[in-house]
């Protein structure tokens, strides 16, 4: 039977999104479709440096050290300290590092090969990344006043970049779905104001009304979009800690049954919802994850 889709026309008419999923690099590997894995491989005397608590295994030999990371690190949401596994041994060694909250995912960006070899992230993005890497702190470059208090991200925000080569990658945390879209010049997105992750720093950072006074108060986007124009890349995620936190608020204040997203167990229901909507859903999310387990 010939297929009725048309690959590269269907890539056009949605907007040329790209989905950043499974990733497999030389010396590293990130896995599961949600809640990723970074499996890191080091090299005799090799190093990689992530925030504190990330690490979920190692091999025996390598070294965990713990060191000052920086104000600037500070204030762009990481904590005053970093975490470092270096592999002092002559054999090969490894490490697994994974988001440290729910629907975590890990996004690898390569920042030497960026066309401005710097991405600008949302605050606390930084999970891991090699010795090279370099994370500081960047005045979000807002297109106005509107867009530094209503566009999503503080005035404050991190910059993920590379100080020694272009080979160096750093691992970035976002929730749920991550997707990429390179924008043309003077091309326009609007996005929801929690869901960019990272975006170039020739990208222009502004805001839109999103229509009526009954769209501000109904449509449940708040008054304002982000708006993003080109040239340059932008990273977006489905699930923001914002997003979620959002919803563990209002599903504690919520009333109704198991349903009804209230309950005795609200969290339960809040994370059932999110995964296909009550308890029922609880079972095929395990028969998804044993699938996924035997891939």
């Amino acid at each position: 039977m010939a297929n009725k889709f048309n690959t590269t026309e269907m890539k056009t008419k949605t907007g040329e999104i790209e989905l950043i999923g499974r990733v497999t690099m030389p010396n590293c590997q990130i896995t599961g479709s949600r809640y990723s894995i970074m499996n890191r491989a080091l090299s005799p005397g090799e190093e990689v440096q992530c925030d504190p608590g990330v690490m979920m295994y190692k091999s025996p030999d390598i070294k965990m050290n713990v060191a000052f990371g920086g104000f600037g690190r500070l204030f762009s949401g990481e904590g005053l300290a970093k975490v470092t596994f270096k592999n002092n041994t002559q054999e090969m060694g490894f490490v697994g590092l994974t988001p440290n909250f729910p629907f975590g995912v890990v996004m690898p960006v390569v920042p030497g090969e960026l066309p401005d070899k710097e991405l600008y992230c949302k605050r606390g993005a930084f999970m891991a990344g090699d010795e090279g890497i370099r994370v500081g702190m960047k005045i979000l470059p807002a297109a106005s006043c509107c867009a530094c208090c209503c566009g999503g991200m503080p005035p404050l925000i991190q910059s993920v970049k590379s100080k020694k080569n272009s080979g160096d990658v750093a691992f970035l945390n976002a929730g749920g779905t991550i997707v990429k879209k390179t924008l043309k010049p003077n091309e326009i997105m609007l996005v929801d104001t929690d869901a960019v992750v990272g975006f170039s720093p020739s990208v222009t950072y502004d805001v839109r009304k999103v229509g009526s006074c009954l769209s501000c108060c109904c449509g449940r986007e708040g008054c304002f979009n982000t708006k993003l124009v080109g040239p340059g890349d932008i990273y977006l995620q489905t699930v923001s800690y914002e997003k979620l936190a959002k919803l563990l608020v209002s599903d504690q204040s919520g009333g109704g049954g198991k349903k009804g997203g209230g309950g005795d167990d609200p969290v339960g229901a809040l994370i059932g919802g999110l995964l296909g909507g009550g308890p029922e859903a609880s079972h095929d999310e395990a028969a998804l994850e044993a699938e996924e387990m035997e891939r």
